[in-house]
């Protein structure tokens, strides 16, 4: 009998086996050898650079197509061309910058510009590539540089030249954008020089806010406001000339007079009344005083002037929503000691009647909307504000 081993059945059956092992093992192999290649692959594409995977912004079309991070980087450059109008002092180049996220590299900051230039317009890329620079005007932007400017030639002038250094004040409170330290300074600052130009200093030379009279025979403070044609309460004469008693004057005593006439802006957002004088083709400021004004924003706005035969003196008052009376000269009359009734002079603010400059009995409503829409002032201010502001030379302009 032969052996299973020397059958040609079972040889052939041996190396079928023998062959079957073998393909199993080469196809194993053959798996372990792509699982290795491809992860391989995937270690390179996964420590390669982001932006090599990322689909081509391009493909997406119009610019509001944009990814998030882009629509920021455009909206950051927009909110900067608002912020550097009026210059915080804090600079504009860093406001534009801190609305990237904060995660992001310079090469990814530098990156995101690249593919925001091939999104967008022309000038939107401009704007996402240089988001510090101020959109182009039609008109010149004054920015809080030349205000701060304007008051330190203020503060260096006001010793050796007040007329001038009142200019530069007036420059620089006109332009604005002051910031808080330096709107406080201007404050102080405008009170100095009013001393030194109008109010309770000797005359100086070339000064264009005043000029001098000889009092003559039976003159009085009233007589001369009216021969002048001062637009002022005779009380202010008192003031410049430091008058103990205005009835009190002598032949040929030299008084000082103001020139021009006097307004007044009041602004809402800070609470504030400025004062200015008019003189030919000059407008300088004089002082800026503290208000309080109408609660639930109830102060109208618009442009006023001194109603006709309404400046009043220890006014007798009837709260309009009580009814509850007050004499005059009583302590407790909630207007205080002056009364400075407006009038509206434009079409929007004609009708509007009953409201007032007035002192107050409670101080610490100044700076505050507490008041039944008029504006409040501390007594010793309104008392100068009642001197300067008349009919029909002055206005007054609230604004919001």
């Amino acid at each position: 009998m032969a052996l299973a081993s020397q059958s040609g059945r079972s040889t052939s059956r041996r190396s079928y086996m023998s062959s079957r092992r073998r393909s199993r093992r080469s196809r194993w192999i053959f798996a372990i050898l792509i699982l290795a290649i491809a992860s391989i692959a995937g270690w390179w594409f996964t420590s390669g650079p982001q932006n090599v995977a990322e689909p081509d912004p391009v493909a997406t079309g119009p610019s509001e197509a944009l990814a998030p991070t882009e629509k920021i980087t455009s909206a950051s450059a927009s909110a900067g061309e608002s912020e550097i109008v009026f210059d915080d002092g804090r600079g504009a180049s860093n406001q534009g910058v801190s609305t990237a996220a904060p995660e992001q590299t310079r090469s990814d900051r530098s990156d995101l510009a690249k593919r925001t230039v091939s999104v967008t317009s022309p000038q939107e890329s401009t704007a996402s590539t240089k988001p510090t620079q101020p959109a182009p005007t039609s008109r010149p932007v004054t920015t809080n540089r030349n205000a701060a400017t304007a008051l330190a030639d203020a503060q260096r002038l006001s010793t050796n030249d007040p007329v001038a250094a009142r200019k530069s004040l007036t420059t620089a409170w006109v332009a604005g954008g002051l910031s808080a330290t330096d709107r406080a300074k201007a404050i102080r600052l405008s009170r100095t020089l009013s001393d030194l130009t109008l109010f309770d200093r000797p005359s100086l030379p070339n000064n264009p806010y005043v000029r001098e009279y000889k009092v003559r025979s039976g003159d009085s403070l009233e007589r001369i406001v009216k021969r002048e044609d001062l637009q002022i309460d005779k009380m202010l004469l008192a003031r410049m000339n430091n008058l103990s008693n205005p009835d009190s004057i002598r032949i040929g005593q030299t008084l000082r007079l103001p020139n021009g006439n006097f307004d007044a802006i009041v602004n809402k957002s800070d609470y504030s009344l400025t004062l200015f004088q008019q003189t030919d083709n000059d407008r300088s400021i004089v002082l800026v005083l503290p208000v309080g004004l109408g609660e639930f924003n109830a102060t109208p706005t618009g442009l006023f002037r001194v109603r006709v035969n309404s400046k009043l003196v220890n006014p007798h008052w009837i709260n309009p929503r009580t009814r509850e009376e007050f004499k005059p000269n009583d302590p407790s009359n909630p207007i205080g000691e002056h009364w400075i009734g407006l009038e509206g002079i434009e079409a929007g603010n004609r009708d509007v009647d009953g409201y007032g400059i007035h002192g107050t009995i409670d101080p610490a409503s100044i700076g505050n909307q507490m008041s039944m829409g008029c504006v409040r002032m501390l007594g010793d201010d309104v008392q100068l504000v009642y001197e300067v502001l008349t009919h029909p030379g002055s206005t007054i302009e609230i604004r919001d």
